[in-house]
């Protein structure tokens, strides 16, 4: 989940983008002692790891396979 800091909290500075598991985002809620929302803002679009240059993945067949 791709979320951005409007808050400065603890070693995240405002402007910080980061990409983290729903895990880990519950766990700097829980340490904040403040709602997500708050101090963070989801980003819809994942720019990072949507990529223009990537293309669908390439399955690799073994000569002979019957697959």
């Amino acid at each position: 989940m791709l979320r951005k800091f409007t808050q400065a909290i603890g070693r995240y500075k405002v402007g910080q983008q980061h990409d983290y598991p729903l895990d880990v985002w519950n766990k700097l809620e829980k340490e904040a002692g403040k709602p997500l929302k708050s101090f963070t803002e989801l980003i819809e679009s994942n720019a990072i790891l949507q990529s223009s240059l990537k293309r669908r993945p390439v399955i690799h067949t073994r000569a002979g396979a019957t697959a």
